[in-house]
């Protein structure tokens, strides 16, 4: 009898433990800046390259896109800025840093700002104004992530990387209307409405190639003009990848595969290399 005492005791201990750790990982899972459900964001910029003072930036923008606010004055010292540009500077830093630790993040594109009367007022730029479309957005991509992720369990690599470019090429229009607006730059418009530009789709591709097992990383820089792309890591080595391309040409194109090319796209320049592995200069495979 003590045994059997004794092991109930053992087994409702180790069942306690047990819910105590998932209660503990789910209260770190929401209070490390969780967004929403379709990516889980281990912000490594943000851990690995910002100060202080950038990351207290990023904590605001990241806390005011999340709560719908969109106006607010920048206590200049709380940021140590030595002036209204160098304030500029930190909130640019900031802001880049969460354009690439989270795709997930639908409503917020950017930001502006203004300095009148020795007082900086920043201005944020939301993707949309119905806070609905948060739940929305999030239920409709988690069930297109799951249908890919069905589609794609049984492939190799290769095949994965091949699928993502097809996918976003076949699903999606480029926006030639209102590029530079802050309406089309989220994984939203991407998902939901098929209509968007380079920052959406380089969003939606890190956001895709998490949720089926293959490194990646969102790159900010230049190639003809600002632009968004993304890194993937394929047998050991690093390559760009530019689901752009592939949304801006017909599949029977012969420049269609370009965004795969290594090679075609060596002239892209980062805005900051240092926050990537070294990419290769010749072509990930054969297509």
């Amino acid at each position: 009898m003590n045994f059997i005492r004794n092991h109930k005791k053992i087994v409702f201990v180790l069942l306690l433990v047990f819910f105590l750790f998932i209660l503990l990982r789910n209260f770190k899972d929401t209070s490390n800046h969780y967004v929403n459900s379709i990516y889980k964001s281990d912000e490594r910029i943000y851990h690995e390259f910002l100060g202080k003072d950038d990351q207290a930036m990023y904590d605001l923008l990241l806390d005011y896109s999340l709560k719908h606010k969109m106006n607010t004055i920048i206590d200049m010292d709380k940021y140590h800025c030595y002036d209204y540009l160098d304030c500029a500077d930190v909130i640019h830093y900031a802001h880049e840093a969460i354009m690439v630790d989270h795709p997930e993040l639908m409503n917020y594109a950017g930001y502006s700002w203004h300095y009148v009367n020795n007082t900086f007022f920043l201005h944020l730029r939301p993707s949309y104004i119905l806070s609905y479309k948060d739940y929305y957005g999030e239920q409709r991509i988690l069930s297109i992530l799951s249908k890919i992720k069905k589609d794609t369990k049984d492939m190799d690599d290769r095949e994965k990387i091949l699928y993502v470019y097809n996918w976003m090429g076949e699903n999606n229009s480029y926006d030639y209307y209102f590029t530079y607006t802050s309406k089309n730059q989220s994984v939203y418009n991407v998902f939901v409405k098929h209509n968007a530009v380079c920052a959406g789709f380089a969003k939606a591709s890190q956001i895709i190639f998490s949720s089926i097992g293959i490194e990646s990383y969102i790159v900010s820089g230049m190639s003809d003009d600002s632009h968004m792309w993304n890194i993937v890591q394929y047998d050991g080595h690093y390559y760009y990848f530019d689901s752009t391309i592939a949304v801006g040409l017909k599949k029977s194109s012969e420049h269609y595969y370009d965004g795969l090319s290594q090679v075609y796209l060596n002239d892209y320049v980062p805005d900051h290399p240092d926050w990537y592995p070294e990419v290769e200069q010749e072509n990930m495979f054969e297509l």
